[in-house]
Formats: structure tokens, C-alpha cells, sequence
């Protein structure tokens, strides 16, 4: 049945861009002006001036997006990966292969803009 749904809907799996991710943010956040982005597998990260982050994440055949306030965990570097932890029990960990020093001036410039 499984085989039979992916071959008739395909493999599933949306991926995501800036122009997308920046359209949805834009329409759930309007006030949110991104600065900066990460893209990931299946999700994008955004950064304004004032410190925060907004995750847009595939879910299903659709994006959705998290605004991550001051309050909301700090993203950390593991292993080759900035780790956004999810904001609340709705949001789910994403991650992003950066490189180490990628990972350390988002964190900077989070923390600097806090």
C-alpha cells in the first residue's frame, strides 16, 4: 500500500527555499524583516535585526513558522549542526550543517542583537 501511495503521489519529502520560506514568513509574521537566512533540509531559519529568529518548517505538503522570542532556547552547535531547539511543545528541533565558525557568528549576532 505504502509502495502504491509513492508511486502514485511520490516520494513526499517537500523541500524548501528562501523565495518560500521568505513568502510564508511574510504572510504568518508580516512584521518580521529577516536579515538573515540558513536553509536546511526541510527548513529555513531567519534572523532580524533585533535578535530574533523565525524557524519555517515543511510539514506535510505546506510550510508553517515558528517566531522564536528572547524566552525561546538558544540555538547551539553539535556535531557540525546549529541546533535550534523547538520553541514549545508544537515545534520540533531543527538543525542545519554549518560549519563551526557559520554556527558561531549566527550565535553572535543573535546574542548581540538581544
Amino acid at each position: 500500500m505504502v509502495l502504491l501511495a509513492r508511486l502514485i503521489f511520490g516520494p513526499g519529502g517537500r523541500g524548501i527555499d528562501r523565495a518560500a520560506a521568505a513568502e510564508r514568513l511574510g504572510f504568518d509574521e508580516p512584521d518580521f524583516e529577516p536579515t538573515d537566512w540558513l536553509i536546511g533540509e526541510g527548513a529555513a531559519l531567519a534572523r532580524n535585526n533585533a535578535g530574533e529568529q523565525a524557524v519555517v518548517i515543511v510539514h506535510g505538503d505546506g510550510l508553517v513558522t515558528r517566531r522564536l522570542g528572547a524566552a525561546s532556547p538558544a540555538p547551539y552547535y553539535k556535531d557540525g549542526r546549529l541546533v535550534v531547539p523547538g520553541a514549545d511543545h508544537t515545534a520540533r528541533e531543527v538543525e542545519f550543517v554549518v560549519s563551526q565558525d557559520a554556527a558561531q557568528h549566527w550565535q553572535s549576532a543573535v546574542e548581540a542583537a538581544s
